[in-house]
Order: C-alpha cells, then sequence, then structure tokens
C-alpha cells in the first residue's frame, strides 16, 4: 500500500497531529503501524515515522507550492487586467511586469490595488478583472 511521508510526518497535519499532539497519541501510533507497518521514533520532542525498507512511499510536494507550476502560469497567463489612471484612460493588460515597467509603478503596490487594501497606485485604478 503506497502511502505519503508527508501527510505522516508534516507538523500540522492531520495525522501527525493524532500521532503527537492527541490525547489518544499513543494508541493511534500503534494503531498506524498494525496497520500501515514501519516504526516511530521519538526525534526532537515529537515523533515520526520511519517506513519499513521495502515499503512504498509517495513523497508529495508540500502545500505551500502549485502542485503543477505550469497550470498556476497558465491561470495567470489568461487573466486581464483592466486599469484607468486619473485622466480616465483605460489601459488593458496580461502581462504586469511589463505593464509596471512601462509605466513606472512597482508590482508590490500594484497587487496591493488588484487585491484591494490600495485604492489606487500612483493614479491608476483597477476597472476589471477578465478570466
Amino acid at each position: 500500500m503506497a502511502l505519503s511521508f508527508n501527510e505522516v510526518n508534516k507538523r500540522g497535519s492531520y495525522t501527525w497531529i493524532k500521532c503527537n499532539d492527541d490525547a489518544k497519541a499513543g494508541y493511534f501510533r500503534n494503531m498506524f503501524t498494525s496497520k500501515h507497518g514501519g516504526d516511530f521514533i521519538h526525534n526532537n520532542g515529537r515523533w515520526e515515522w520511519i517506513p519499513q525498507k521495502d515499503q512504498i512511499i509517495i513523497l508529495e510536494p508540500s502545500f505551500s507550492q502549485p502542485a503543477n507550476k505550469e497550470e498556476e502560469k497558465e491561470k495567470i497567463k489568461e487573466k486581464c487586467w483592466i486599469f484607468s489612471d486619473e485622466s480616465e484612460k483605460k489601459y488593458v493588460t496580461k502581462n504586469l511586469q511589463e505593464f509596471c515597467k512601462d509605466n513606472n509603478l512597482t508590482r508590490s503596490s500594484l497587487y496591493e490595488v488588484i487585491s484591494g487594501r490600495r485604492k489606487s497606485h500612483k493614479g491608476f485604478k483597477l476597472d476589471k478583472i477578465i478570466e
């Protein structure tokens, strides 16, 4: 049976909490090892699961990173932003980095305008996002 190594040993995951912070952690570790094999070792104040040598383990990417970077890039490329300046002139762009360079804007400030944390940046306001 394939098992995700990250799910068991990643701090904060459901299985990690059941093995470390739960009131019945010892019972859960025993049930886990009887089902999946391997052994738990106590390391720096927490329990880590060590699988058997011949056991198949799936190493998953962490959740903080996108599962597929190319899919994330495609989603970003599909978006189109419409901005207006102080004179109500409309600007349409698919590439925010180039838009910032062309108009002498700060990228982080423009992202704050897009997220709604700022109303405008150097006179540029967000009118619409087309996905």
